[in-house]
């Protein structure tokens, strides 16, 4: 008999446990939806025949969005702008064209009509932008040695996953390390050129992939990095070059212009010294023709 009354306590106590852990509330359903889509959000509580009342709300803040009572609908929140659908076969709530501040918690309360309890439930909402146009970038850190970066065009992916030979990544993995889970550093020999690295983007409603071929960066690495040190130098030679050139023009101009002035001037204006010169030169070639010496003149 005191094991029977044991069992009962025992039953009655769990029993009463769980009426507590409902009262107080579990973590609420969560609903995952797409930005521009529609959802549903679906009480998991049974429709009795008896409802009298049921009420959907938005949790912070508190705020009225849809009532069903007797058989009528209405709508209170008008920031949905005619989004929202309030099913009066199964109590549903469908928002049509999610945005982004439609991500919240809701409430939905059900009121029965002969006993006036009410009964609670709690959802929520998360919206997610579709993920597309996944691509790979590569930054070159040497021969074959790259950082991949994995991003996309549009969406919002809550996390990244790289994959190499169908084997997915992981930090302890001693030739790859990713980095800020979008990122990848890679150190590899050229024989392993024919690898694929393959990149996933996700989140909890889409995801998309992108690849690329450790040959192709290779290439990229070759013809970009490799490339790039000898244009540069073939462009500093070329500039020096052309200062070169320049400064010659300039010095080539200064000496023609001073050369030419100094000409000029030779001819228009001629030292004394030289009339000095030529006079005692044609007097003294007159002397050794027979001239008389007396007419020298100093």
């Amino acid at each position: 008999m005191w094991k029977c009354l044991e069992r009962v306590l025992c039953l009655n106590s769990a029993f009463v446990f769980a009426i507590v852990l409902a009262r107080t509330g579990a973590s609420p359903a969560i609903v995952n939806g797409a930005l521009g889509h529609s959802v549903s959000l679906f009480p998991s509580i049974p429709v009795r025949q008896d409802v009298y009342e049921v009420m959907w709300k938005r949790s912070s803040p508190s705020t009225k969005i849809a009532r069903y009572l007797e058989g009528s609908i209405k709508y209170f929140n008008t920031s949905y702008n005619n989004r929202i659908t309030l099913h009066s076969g199964n109590f549903g709530l469908e928002i049509h064209d999610l945005r982004k501040e439609d991500a919240d918690e809701y409430e939905v309360i059900f009121t029965a009509g002969d006993s006036g309890k009410e009964r609670r439930e709690h959802i929520q909402l998360k919206v997610y932008g579709l993920v597309s146009g996944a691509h790979i970038t590569v930054q070159t850190t040497g021969i074959c040695n790259f950082t991949l970066t994995c991003t996309v065009t549009s969406g919002d992916p809550t996390n990244f996953t790289w994959w190499w030979e169908g084997e997915a990544l992981v930090n302890d993995n001693t030739q790859h390390i990713p980095v800020l889970g979008n990122m990848l550093e890679v150190h590899h020999a050229a024989e392993d050129e024919d690898i694929v690295y393959k990149c996933e983007a996700r989140n909890p409603i889409s995801n998309e992939t992108a690849e690329i071929r450790l040959r192709d960066i290779c290439k990229l690495d070759t013809h970009g990095v490799g490339d790039n040190f000898p244009k540069s130098i073939s462009a500093l030679i070329a500039s020096i070059n052309i200062v070169g050139v320049i400064v010659g023009l300039i010095f080539t101009l200064y000496f023609t212009l001073r050369m030419s002035a100094t000409g000029e001037r030779g001819s228009a204006d001629p030292l004394p010294n030289s009339s000095i010169c030529a006079e005692f030169q044609a007097t003294k070639s007159s002397a050794a023709t027979g001239s008389l010496s007396k007419e020298i003149r100093w």
